[in-house]
């Protein structure tokens, strides 16, 4: 009877958490995928009309790497594997997709443009499903001063590890061009802001974190700047991170904590329709009444136990994650090649063998390693990714040896911090 009570107080025939989440990803899905084939079209018209293939076509601001992981976020949210202020993120990043829109030189935009009506309905969508559905929870996170940690700081941790994992390739080109020039500063600054989220991830110091987070905010801005100053267009990524980091120094102040508070009153139950419920024959017959958010509470310390447990410890690390992201992304731009039998890129496969070979053991070691909280594997991922780079001494490879040379101090990082307890 409370459980019947309680869902007519919360919107009566209000469609379940599942449905909420489902049709999100569905329309997610849909606009990354329009987006992408949008921007396909566009670049082979214009190639055939000039030639040449923009840098950047309106259409091609959203990336199918974008779209994976949103929709990764959105799915491990709907299971409770992360906490629904994830979704902030993706209603950050629908708010960076709209800017663009508008923004130079995309202005002006057909307003009928499907892209621009696809990421309307998104982003309408996802404050529905917030304010309807994940409020009450929201707020308890905002008021929780490391809830950030395992969902906004995640997501900004992907897209810098697949926005990095393609560049290092691009440092063996002519040394003398301004791409070459502007491709390692650009290097450098998603490796700052990449250092910058891993240290605030692991970092228990509030002191630490605020001026981190301030960091954070500088390096997005310098990142604008310089793609802007480099093709005169607002960079995406910088952007998108610049929302993000004000957002985190928000949390780490303390600000939305205080917007928590004078919310909390006005946001009167947690809707049952986040709550999976059985029927009601199926739950025993008990005396009193069922105290919804004592079970909601209960749920949740289950996950946070089971996540928190010695195994899945190694598993929550930011370094090791940046790690595999970065070198998954990196083998499949490599190897991917093969399939379309260009002679020439399988002789440079062939003079780099040594170097993939290490690479790939290195990678496999670190999955498995991270899979079993191995400390040993970790060990022997880190030094096999030193190892490559003694496979390819020729020039031509400086890229591949510096990330592998990056990547093996992550992973030598995250496996000290894991041994620490950290």
């Amino acid at each position: 009877m409370n459980r019947y009570i309680l869902f007519l107080e919360s919107g009566g025939e209000s469609m379940s958490r599942k449905k909420w989440y489902g049709i999100l990803l569905i329309l997610e899905a849909i606009l990354y995928l329009v987006s992408y084939g949008s921007s396909l079209v566009d670049s082979y018209n214009v190639q055939n009309l000039n030639g040449n293939t923009p840098l950047i076509t309106t259409s091609s601001i959203f990336s199918i790497w974008n779209g994976m992981i949103i929709c990764w976020v959105i799915w491990r949210i709907m299971k409770q594997r992360l906490n629904v202020e994830g979704l902030i993120a993706v209603l950050l990043l629908s708010i960076t997709q709209q800017l663009m829109f508008v923004l130079p030189p995309f202005s002006p935009t057909n307003l009928m443009n499907i892209s621009f009506v696809l990421n309307i309905i998104c982003l309408i969508w996802i404050c529905l499903l917030i304010k309807n559905v994940e409020m009450r929870e929201l707020l308890n996170n905002w008021k929780s001063k490391d809830g950030w940690k395992s969902s906004i700081a995640y997501l900004v941790l992907f897209v810098a590890s697949t926005n990095i994992s393609p560049l290092f390739i691009l440092i063996g080109m002519d040394r003398t061009s301004d791409i070459y020039a502007f491709t390692l500063r650009y290097i450098l600054m998603e490796l700052i802001i990449l250092l910058l989220i891993n240290v605030m991830i692991t970092s228990t110091s509030e002191k630490l974190q605020k001026v981190f987070s301030l960091l954070l905010i500088l390096s997005s801005l310098v990142v604008i700047g310089a793609v802007y100053s480099f093709i005169s267009r607002i960079s995406f990524y910088g952007l998108f991170y610049l929302l993000l980091s004000i957002y985190i120094a928000c949390r780490v102040f303390g600000l939305l904590e205080k917007v928590a508070d004078g919310w909390e009153s006005k946001v009167k139950v947690q809707d049952l329709s986040s709550i999976e419920t059985k029927p009601e024959m199926e739950y025993p017959q008990v005396e009193g009444d069922i105290d919804v958010h004592d079970q909601l509470n209960a749920e949740i310390r289950s996950n946070n136990d089971k996540e928190n447990s010695p195994k899945r410890i190694i598993l929550q690390s930011p370094w090791l994650w940046s790690a595999l992201i970065i070198a998954v992304c990196h083998l499949g731009i490599m190897i991917f090649p093969l399939f379309l039998g260009n002679p020439m890129y399988l002789l440079i496969l062939y003079i780099g063998a040594i170097h993939y070979i290490c690479f790939m053991i290195a990678t496999i070691l670190l999955f498995i390693g991270m899979r079993k909280g191995s400390k040993g594997l970790l060990n022997a991922a880190a030094i096999s990714f030193v190892i490559s780079i003694i496979g390819t001494p020729d020039t031509y490879w400086i890229g591949p040896n510096i990330l592998s040379f990056i990547l093996g101090v992550l992973v030598f990082i995250g496996a000290i911090l894991f041994k620490n307890g950290d």
